[in-house]
């Protein structure tokens, strides 16, 4: 398939580094085709189709940020194609190409969604300056979708660590920003999964764009479908308007599945052909939307136990873990110890107001002693506690809430 063709071998690279935005340029005119694409190969990786429906088609298998469309051709009219484009792909942002004397039809393009027009043959400044503005309002509205589907998320907290096993985690997660390989995170509840897939994506070329995660664990089977793949109006009872879902918002960018090992095996299944297709369909869909998302995926479960009860599917399993990480406990990093309280107690101090400076040798033998179950989440929730209830500015045995004491006696 072309799609697969697409994802392994990536758009040309701008002076950035970075892959070039795609234009889908759709004219019957070779001639100005050709012209069109040595004014704008500076700034996109230009697509070309010589009518709407080998246009509709390229949209099909690749994605695309912005297109050129002609208003008169063969087959399909631009304002035919134009209205095709903006039910299947809401954010592709088109412009249309017009004959001078074509105002009205050129007016019907903008009541239809059309971002703008351009009378042919378009001035080249112009004409990159108006694919340049397209773009920007396309990536600004994907930016502020993602920003929305955010806005319920806790900050997120900074990776900390000296010890061996964090230095260690460090340098590979440096490599493994570098690839688009899916990679599937490991460890214990509250070892700080989420803060290594946000510490790959940022140190990644999609850093400028969104990162979404998902709780595969936290949303009912039934509605896992619709906020990852989104939902066409009326597809459902309660489906009142289109609904974009997280692949959606994070093209170009970085999807998290949080407790994949919880995912439903009906949607393992739907997974597993994105993973194969670099494609999604909304839920009640017709078409197949290309997507361009790097994976990555989280568990504190044993993925192979699941696999033998059969409650996870060996090949997603392989799929999702083509680059392996596994976190460590904090039992095993008790070096960092120190480090990891000394900053969640200046970062409450600060939020409430608090007056403690250090922790007394006591207690720091203390937490060095403990088993720590819950990992550097319980530390952080510990230390929160503390400053919430407690006043000093040392903070001490008598600190501790009494449950924890009596687990280190």
């Amino acid at each position: 398939m072309q799609a697969k063709r697409w994802a392994q071998k990536p758009p040309a690279a701008g002076l950035s580094g970075r892959p070039k935005p795609a234009l889908l340029l759709i004219d019957d005119d070779t001639d100005l085709r050709q012209t069109t694409k040595l004014i704008l190969e500076k700034d996109f990786q230009v697509l070309e189709a010589g009518d709407g429906a080998a246009g509709l088609e390229i949209l099909r298998k690749t994605p695309a940020d912005v297109a050129l469309c002609d208003i008169r051709m063969p087959g399909s009219s631009g304002l035919q194609v134009l209205e095709q484009i903006k039910n299947s792909w809401p954010p592709l942002e088109v412009i249309m190409l017009t004959a001078v004397g074509d105002a009205r039809t050129a007016v019907q393009a903008l009541k239809k969604g059309a971002f703008d027009f351009l009378v042919k043959p378009a001035e080249p400044e112009q004409l990159l300056n108006t694919c340049r503005q397209a773009l920007a309002k396309k990536n600004l509205l994907l930016k502020n979708l993602a920003l929305e589907a955010e806005l319920n998320r806790p900050p997120c907290r900074k990776m900390l660590g000296r010890s061996k096993p964090m230095l260690k985690l460090f340098a590979s997660l440096k490599k493994i920003a570098r690839t688009t390989a899916a990679v599937l995170i490991t460890g214990e509840t509250g070892t700080g999964k989420e803060l290594v897939a946000r510490a790959i994506h940022g140190l990644s070329p999609r850093a400028g764009k969104a990162f979404l995660a998902v709780n595969c664990g936290g949303i009912p089977g039934e509605l896992l479908e619709t906020e990852l793949f989104g939902h066409e109006k009326g597809s459902f009872t309660s489906a009142d308007n289109r609904k974009y879902g997280k692949f959606e918002l994070a093209q170009g960018g970085t999807i998290f599945l949080d407790e994949i090992g919880n995912m439903p095996l009906m949607m393992q299944a739907k997974m597993l052909r994105v993973l194969q297709e670099n494609e999604i369909e909304r839920v009640g869909g017709l078409k197949p939307m290309p997507i361009d998302v790097r994976f990555i995926s989280a568990t504190n479960e044993d993925l192979n136990a699941c696999i033998q009860r059969k409650i996870f599917r060996a090949d997603l399993y392989h799929r999702i873990r083509v680059i392996p990480v596994a976190l460590p406990p904090l039992r095993e990093r008790k070096g960092d110890l120190p480090l990891l309280a000394g900053h969640f107690l200046s970062r409450y101090n600060s939020l409430y107001h608090g007056s403690f400076q250090s922790f007394s040798p006591a207690v720091l033998k203390t937490l060095e002693n403990y088993s720590w179950p819950g990992n550097v989440r319980e530390l952080e929730h510990l230390i929160q506690r503390i400053v919430t209830l407690e006043d000093g500015p040392v903070v001490r045995p008598e600190h501790l809430p009494e449950e924890f004491r009596a687990k280190n006696k």
